[in-house]
């Protein structure tokens, strides 16, 4: 098999004619995750799918992921839907998703930055004093925000190297896409590549985000990755959210939508 697909919450939206009758299924949306996503953990913090009418979500769709931090969040706060029943320790993993930060007033400054995605190996398929995780993104505030991928590489001394990208323009709706390749030993690496882009962006699997500085670029880089079982596990929402960020987030909403993952082809818009 070439290719595999979990979209969500495009599910929920064409789902939702399972929901009531063809003429007024469109006015509710599911009361929590969807297929494939097949948990959600929040800890004060709120997880919500909003919408009901098209356009609702992003991209069109009717529905979307609603994630917020409560009053008085914890250092654990966290809000977020996960997968662990499609991708099965994947050498290749490719994800894209839209997100909205307009309801995020307060990410102005960068030590207010939640991760936002984490795409992890499975329990114990990790280099020894490594964390499970191969790709997290991370949402760092500005002017614009910025998107921060940290991405497994066991020759770094913190375990990952960084690849930072500004949001293309204060419009608040975009689209993340990653390609992760996992190498085949520790001298053939692997190798990650993204991109960052407006919602209504057209891309292609040849022109990742380009930028001007070479720590900050979505082009191809090498990864020692090879130590890590492959992705089987995929979280959308909000987790380790910085003090910052809990203090001056309160209630203010990030939206996520229109997951998809595939193992070879390009996803795009």
């Amino acid at each position: 098999m070439n290719s595999f697909r979990m979209k969500a919450l495009s599910l929920a939206v064409l789902g939702l004619v399972g929901f009531g009758a063809m003429g007024s299924a469109m006015a509710a949306c599911p009361a929590g995750p969807v297929p494939p996503w097949d948990s959600k953990t929040t800890t004060t913090a709120t997880l919500n799918v909003v919408g009901g009418n098209p356009g609702d979500g992003l991209n069109g769709t009717s529905c979307k992921l609603s994630v917020a931090v409560s009053a008085g969040a914890q250092p654990n706060a966290k809000a977020f839907v996960s997968n662990t029943s499609g991708p099965v320790n994947e050498p290749r993993y490719r994800a894209r998703f839209y997100l909205e930060t307009t309801g995020l007033t307060g990410i102005t400054l960068a030590n207010r930055q939640a991760f936002i995605a984490s795409a992890q190996a499975g329990a114990g398929l990790a280099p020894a004093g490594r964390g499970l995780s191969m790709v997290n993104v991370a949402l760092i505030g500005g002017a614009p925000p910025s998107v921060s991928f940290l991405v497994a590489d066991d020759d770094q001394p913190s375990g990952f190297s960084t690849v930072a990208v500004a949001l293309p323009d204060n419009s608040g709706e975009y689209r993340i896409e990653f390609d992760l390749q996992k190498g085949t030993s520790a001298v053939n690496k692997g190798s990650f590549r993204c991109w960052v882009t407006t919602a209504g962006a057209v891309t292609t699997d040849d022109t990742p985000t380009p930028t001007t500085s070479p720590t900050n670029t979505c082009a191809p880089i090498a990864v020692n990755n090879f130590g890590w079982g492959g992705v089987s596990r995929m979280n959308l929402g909000f987790a380790n959210v910085s003090q910052q960020a809990r203090a001056n987030l309160v209630s203010q909403v990030l939206s996520l939508d229109e997951f998809d993952s595939r193992r070879q082809t390009f996803i795009g818009k």
